[in-house]
């Protein structure tokens, strides 16, 4: 039998070496000699679990979404003590930390991030808390896609909370992000940003909104394109690099442990290509089609499947009266026979444009934990509001 580093046997033995050289030096090496075996076995097997105790401790893990738990716990499982941060049903998007989340969070070891909007403003003030914190950006140099008319949206509700929760914030965006001008306390703020807008690289210098200069130059790189969708764990193939990534870095942590991460990362590909696989043939039919939902959310899935959203929600918000009017009319063009919503966000605009179509609404949950079967139900649910809408 073979023993690896790590390994219980092979601690065993230097347990026991340790041991008998500790006796060796106490009652010197004729008495150690003496001594029988069973005597050093049974010492060993009193001090083993103490020498293992910190080996066999789970690694404390924090994600952002109950998605991102999911993969952690397939990969990882018993070896992984997970936090998530936003429960089922709360919403990404006016989501702040709990004084509970803050304190655990000021000793968890490894924060695997996936790049949804408050980590932007959180995560830099989390690692100050804890600068033992390794923070993994899951979802780095993945091709990200932007919200495109009609799925214009908009995320200052994180910086809202971040700056006093201001309620209104979202109140009056338009779809160039000028986000900030109705902060009156923030003036000399904005003057500066007004600056680095027409002067691009310029350095920033206000400490006092560090956290906030970041995310507007993030925002900034691509605001040409639109803002950038977070929700890239909806597409099975960069999912796919997402798990890739995460299990190297489990791998990393719990070295005693890697084979069998290896082993469950293995079979999580070979299950996430199968089920994209499956997405493909089911959805095959309806290429080049259009649903509705309230929050744009499913953009990604939609590319992948060569299918068209279209946004209830404007600029994170719910539609006016006269938007509300074009989304209706639109829908009665195109026959639209279902509605999707989530739970995340309020349902009434979209209970209202469905009750004018004579339309059904239907759950598509960006944020359900268990992975393999929220795609599943998703891909069952627009098959069926294409198929209503056929019907029609």
């Amino acid at each position: 039998m073979s023993m690896h580093a790590g390994s219980p046997l092979a601690s065993r033995q230097v347990l026991c070496e340790k041991l008998l050289s500790r006796v060796q030096r106490t009652l010197g090496p004729r008495a150690a000699r003496a001594l029988p075996l069973s005597v050093l076995g049974a010492l060993a097997a009193f001090a083993t679990p103490a020498a293992h105790a910190q080996d066999s401790a789970p690694l404390h893990v924090a994600v952002s979404v109950p998605p991102m738990a999911w993969m952690v716990d397939q990969l990882a499982g018993e070896h992984v003590e997970i936090t998530t941060l936003v429960k089922p049903g709360d919403s990404p998007h006016a989501y702040d930390p709990t004084p509970r989340q803050v304190a655990e969070l000021s000793t968890v070891p490894l924060y695997l991030a996936i790049g949804v909007p408050f980590e932007q403003v959180w995560l830099p003030r989390l690692v100050k808390n804890n600068a033992e914190m390794q923070v993994v950006h899951l979802e780095e140099g993945l091709n990200t896609r932007h919200f495109g008319s009609g799925e214009a949206h908009d995320h200052g509700h994180d910086e809202a909370h971040a700056h006093e929760q201001d309620a209104h914030h979202d109140g009056d965006h338009d779809e160039h992000d000028e986000h900030d001008e109705h902060h009156d306390e923030h003036a000399d703020h904005e003057a500066h940003e007004e600056h680095h807008g027409e002067h691009e690289g310029h350095e920033e210098h206000h400490d006092e909104h560090a956290d906030h200069q970041e995310h507007d130059a993030q925002h900034g790189e691509d605001e040409d394109l639109g803002e950038a969708d977070p929700h890239l764990w909806l597409d099975p193939q960069r999912m796919q690099t997402v798990v890739e990534r995460a299990a190297e870095v489990l791998e990393a942590r719990l070295p005693q442990h890697a084979s069998e991460i290896d082993a469950n990362e293995q079979r999580l590909l070979k299950t996430l290509s199968e089920l994209d696989a499956q997405t493909a043939q089911t959805l095959a039919p309806y290429k080049g089609r259009n649903f509705l939902i309230f929050h744009p959310s499913f953009g990604y899935f939609a590319d992948r499947y060569s299918l068209e959203q279209h946004a209830i929600e404007v600029s994170g918000r719910e539609p006016t009266p006269r938007e509300m009017a074009t989304l209706i009319t639109r829908a009665k063009d195109e026959n639209i026979g279902t509605i999707f919503v989530s739970g995340q966000f309020s349902q009434t605009a979209a209970k209202r444009i469905a009750s004018s179509l004579e339309a059904e609404v239907a759950v598509l949950d960006p944020l359900a934990e268990d992975y393999l079967d929220n795609l599943k139900h998703a891909t069952e649910a627009l098959k069926a509001g294409f198929e209503l809408t056929d019907s029609q």
